[in-house]
């Protein structure tokens, strides 16, 4: 097992820079969607950098470039989904990880909306609807913490994840859900 070079041993900031993205690609991540709407108008990335960030409230992070489109229409529409994506979804993340010019919820999939108007993936494994509670700005990226408006979820499913350049199922799940907020509330 070879041994981590200590910060010393770089001798330009380029080896550091390929050290860390290396290093990175490890690190096996769920595949989202982060969606949002402005002026009618609907933007979006694929992103591995999300998770949850409080229960009470409900607030999840997303981690934006912003260089990109979807970061400045996030930024002025202060909405956004994060939508959780399935192994059956990853024709969908090449779409909106690339910046082709077309659009990519021109893909077939249904789309919806709830409370913030951002689109939500109808057959998303768990869709997060959010309003956008700070933004942080740290190097290249924007912390995004949203505070949840609405979820939806699947209670199976396969879910689509990215280690080291690729696209991979980690295997079906059969998880037995809690009743969601929505649920709980109409009880």
């Amino acid at each position: 097992m070879a041994m981590a070079a200590g910060p010393s041993s770089y001798l330009r900031a380029e080896e550091a820079l390929a050290t860390f993205r290396n290093a990175m690609r490890r690190l096996a991540g769920h595949v989202h969607v982060v969606t949002t709407c402005l002026n009618g108008e609907r933007g979006g990335l694929t992103a591995t950098a999300v998770c949850s960030l409080t229960a009470q409230p409900p607030r999840i992070l997303a981690c934006i470039n912003l260089s990109g489109r979807s970061y400045r229409m996030i930024a002025e529409s202060r909405v956004m989904a994060v939508n959780v994506l399935g192994a059956e979804h990853e024709a969908l993340a090449r779409r909106f990880a690339t910046a082709s010019g077309a659009d990519p919820f021109d893909g077939g999939e249904r789309w919806t909306q709830a409370a913030t108007g951002a689109p939500l993936l109808e057959l998303a494994q768990a869709s997060f609807d959010c309003t956008v509670d700070q933004m942080l700005m740290t190097g290249t990226h924007a912390i995004v913490i949203g505070e949840i408006r609405h979820i939806s979820h699947r209670d199976t499913g396969t879910p689509l994840l990215y280690v080291n350049g690729e696209f991979r199922g980690a295997g079906p799940l059969d998880l037995p859900f809690a009743a969601s907020a929505s649920e709980q509330a109409s009880r």
